[in-house]
């Protein structure tokens, strides 16, 4: 993907869709960088990577649909977050799992309310990078889900991970993780299974670990499903 100008980032936590009440957001990545200088070292430093740490910035303007997210949600561990730079199905997206540690609200007269959240992981899974699967929206029918993408094939190191959000429950949705060696599907395997769920809210699939030799497209299927479900979801490999 190209360089772009950001008009529709999308931000989900959990089961609240931020994208349309945020108009700034951030990403980071880092790792400590400690020092290992010894004697002889020529007068240069020397540093090796220490522990690693996702953390992520947003800003908009408050409505109570935020709430749950920004003040029920405060400090909550292992919620799931999930950042894209364009919100389409196969484009890059990035999720993790987290919790909102610091909330900022208000601001002078005449302003409109805003707030600002400051997000960081809360685990050993990090930040997972890999394609959105399911843009936001509507579900009914068991069948394919969303786009088909191309995310390689896993090796003996390396474990394929999925996160669904769902904004509105029906009454029960199972959705499977399926691999295959083409983009038409024509025999894919199930790899992992979300579900049954059966309430709104950001669900992890245990991660499964490679090698899946050759089995290099990926998607999302609903094997099991009563009611309507409003939902996105992404998968990725590391």
């Amino acid at each position: 993907m190209s360089a772009f100008v950001l008009t529709n980032c999308t931000a989900w936590a959990d089961a609240v869709p931020l994208t349309t009440y945020s108009n700034e957001m951030s990403l980071k990545q880092s790792v400590e960088d400690k020092d290992v200088t010894t004697f002889g070292s020529s007068g240069w430093k020397s540093r090796i990577g220490g522990l690693k740490t996702v953390e992520a910035d947003m800003k908009g303007f408050w409505d109570l649909a935020v709430d749950p997210a920004a003040l029920t949600g405060l400090g909550v561990a292992d919620q799931v977050y999930t950042f894209t730079g364009t919100g389409v199905e196969t484009d890059p997206a990035w999720f993790f799992q987290a919790a909102n540690f610091s909330l900022e609200r208000f601001g002078s007269v005449g302003d409109v309310d805003p707030f600002s959240l400051n997000i960081m992981g809360t685990n050993n899974m990090g930040l997972i990078t890999g394609q959105l699967a399911k843009a936001r929206g509507a579900v009914a029918a068991a069948g394919a889900l969303g786009s088909g993408l191309l995310l390689g094939a896993p090796t003996a190191t390396q474990y394929v991970y999925a996160a669904l959000h769902v904004f509105t429950a029906g009454t029960t949705i199972t959705v499977a993780v399926q691999s295959d060696d083409n983009a038409g599907f024509t025999t894919p395997t199930t790899r992992g299974t979300i579900g049954p769920v059966t309430t709104t809210g950001g669900v992890w699939m245990a991660r499964v670990a490679g090698p899946f030799v050759g089995e290099t497209y990926w998607r999302l299927n609903v094997t099991a499903i009563t009611g309507s479900f409003n939902v996105g979801a992404s998968i990725g490999i590391a």
